[in-house]
């Protein structure tokens, strides 16, 4: 199960009228929230004889909602596996490890994943900002080895390199260390691998960017809420 969320720029109306008599509206952005659901083979490849699942709602709720439909009637509880893969949103891993739970998906049949191209971003970015007083050569040694830690899912042991390394930590660095000290029990790649599981969100990643991102975020494109919700469905329905 892939989770991520898009952009997509919404038209508020506020009541009134500017001097040429048109309506003011506003354009906040809204996050549209996509799931998917797919089948790995023996080979821990896409099974291409099963087609995915996808689902996009703009609510937290609506999208959890859902998803669990989806996942009663696929009786998740009965799977050899689950695996949860997403970035490091808070939303996602707040309320969905615990539905799988709901479901019947036992703690041994549950696999939490961060997506390892979000988690090797923060580590070179940790690599990258580290202060001055170390030279090139110490910077090329901790990034193989913070590199190798990541894989081995000692993340945890990054963070605490950090911060010995980090006399004055910036508010990003501090943000950087916690991400990966925070989701340091999602981090086993190399186990993942071994048991020919997913390391990277891909899948997920690639439905936002094709049905999200290139459909309806575009320049001086706004959306009326309740009508592009609907379009979703039928985007979805298409790219399938």
């Amino acid at each position: 199960i892939g989770v991520d969320g898009g952009r997509v720029r919404i038209r508020n109306y506020t009541g009134e009228k500017n001097e040429s008599g048109n309506a003011i509206y506003e354009t906040p952005w809204r996050e549209p929230k996509l799931f998917v659901i797919h089948v790995l083979d023996e080979k821990g490849k896409l099974d291409k004889d099963v087609r995915p699942i996808y689902g996009c709602r703009f609510s937290e709720e609506a999208m959890i909602c859902l998803l669990k439909s989806y996942l009663e009637v696929l009786q998740i509880s009965h799977c050899q596996q689950v695996q949860l893969l997403a970035d490091g949103a808070p939303w996602i891993w707040n309320t969905i490890p615990s539905l799988l739970i709901e479901l019947g998906v036992s703690n041994n049949q549950l696999i939490l994943t961060l997506d390892y191209y979000h988690a090797i971003n923060y580590v070179n970015k940790l690599v990258d900002s580290l202060p001055k007083r170390y030279s090139n050569k110490k910077r090329k040694e901790l990034s193989k080895q913070f590199t190798l830690q990541l894989w081995q899912g000692q993340s945890q042991q990054i963070a605490t390199t950090c911060k010995e390394l980090y006399k004055r930590p910036s508010k990003l660095v501090k943000r950087w260390v916690k991400y990966l000290d925070k989701h340091n029990n999602k981090t086993h790649y190399a186990d993942y691998q071994s048991d020919r599981l997913m390391c990277g969100s891909g899948i997920i990643e690639s439905g936002i960017r094709r049905m999200v991102n290139l459909k309806f975020k575009s320049p001086s494109i706004f959306w009326d809420e309740s009508k592009v919700e609907k379009l979703f469905f039928f985007v979805v329905f298409f790219y399938l």
